[in-house]
This record gives structure tokens, sequence and C-alpha cells, in this order.
């Protein structure tokens, strides 16, 4: 009888697949296999001790550091725009006392002061409308009886000259706006004519040209120093 030795190398060697078919991780392989001796905490966890080599998996210590920009918590909650935990790392901002608001705050005596200055200007301006609603009527009985110049008494009243003084300071002042801005309509046309007969560029061209030469003009108000100032 014959005995036959054959050389087989461990890591190549498939027959041990047979015997388990599942695969044991190592991490898995020495969960499975805890020791003999049970663990049993008989005080508090200090700090100093909580990273000391011993049976981890007895225990689990976080240590969250909510005072610190790197603070992370343990499970991480949904994100929550606005949260605190988002706002506990941003730059505090010194508090702004807005004086706005303090002047904004009306005290009774103010709004009582309001109520008696809106109603005596009410008052005038009813005093004054019927006045000129008296006025108006007896300018038009005057009309109706083929009068063409203002009655006497109209011309005596201090308050009606003054009106038509007014009135006339006004007229005046129209007409010199008016005629400003017929002058300004007349400039501009003939700036744009004069633009006009230059195609060789467009009009937004022109413009800016005769702006940067506008800003950049020589100072001539301004002195010169001399050599010997500097």
């Amino acid at each position: 009888m014959k005995v036959c030795f054959f050389q087989v190398d461990k890591e190549t060697n498939t027959e041990s697949l047979a015997q388990s078919s599942t695969v044991v991780r190592p991490k898995e392989k020495r969960a499975a296999n805890p020791p003999q001796t049970q663990f049993v905490r008989s005080s508090t966890i200090i700090r100093s001790k909580t990273f000391s080599p011993g049976p981890q998996s007895q225990y689990i210590c976080r240590l969250n550091r909510s005072d610190s920009d790197s603070s992370t918590l343990s499970k991480k909650p949904p994100f929550v725009r606005n949260a605190m935990e988002r706002r506990s790392v941003r730059m505090k901002r010194p508090l702004v006392k807005s004086f706005g608001a303090e002047r904004l705050i009306r005290t009774s005596l103010d709004l009582e002061l309001d109520l008696q200055a809106s109603r005596t200007w009410h008052n005038q301006l009813v005093q004054e409308i019927s006045v000129l609603k008296e006025l108006k009527e007896q300018l038009e009985q005057a009309q109706g009886q083929g009068e063409k110049e203002l009655p006497q008494w109209v011309k005596d009243d201090e308050r009606f000259r003054l009106w038509l003084r007014h009135v006339e300071k006004r007229k005046t002042e129209h007409k010199c706006e008016l005629k400003a801005d017929k002058m300004m309509r007349a400039a501009a046309k003939d700036v744009h004519r004069l633009r006009g007969q230059s195609r060789k560029e467009p009009l937004e061209v022109q413009s800016f040209r005769e702006k940067m030469a506008f800003f950049t003009r020589p100072r001539i108000n301004i002195p010169t120093l001399s050599a010997d100032d500097v």
C-alpha cells in the first residue's frame, strides 16, 4: 500500500470552502468570540479614562463640543434653514441701537398737537374757500349787470390784491419756465442736427467721447508746484 503525500499551499487550498459556506470578516470574527469575563462598570466614567485601552464594546463615549465651530452632533439632524446649530457658528455682530425707531414713537401730547394743527389748517381752508365762493358770486353778478371792470370795493381789498400779485408772479414764472424749456429744446435740436452731419460714428460713441473729454479736460485753476516746493 502506497501512501502519497501532496504539498498543498494554505492560501490556495479550496477544501476549507466546502466546510464553511459563509465568509466571515475579521471584525465580525472577533466580535463573534467575546471575552469570557463580563465587564462591569463600577463608577462613573472619568474623561481621562474614556480613551484608555479596555473593552470598548460595553460603552460608547461621545464628546459634543457645542462651543466650537467644528462641533457636530452625534446624530446628524435633517437640514433646517436658520437653525440654532447653524446660527451659533456664525460671527456675532454687535447690536446697533436704531434711533429711528425711537423717534417714530409718538406720545399722546404729540398726537394732540398734530390734531389741533390739522383742525386749525382745515378751518383756515374752509374760511378761504367760503370767501372765494362769495367773491365769485359777486363778480358774476357784476358781470351780469354789464360791468367790464372790477368793482371799487374789490380793488380796495388787501387780500384780493395780494392774491392778484401772487397770480401775476406765478404767471411770470410760468412764462420764464416755458421760455427756458423752449430754448433747451432748440439747443438739443441743434446738437442733434450737428451730430447727424457726421455719420462716421454712432451717436452713442460721440456722446461717450464728449463725456470723456469733459472729465479729462485739464484743470487750469489748479496751480502747479515748482521743484523747490516739492
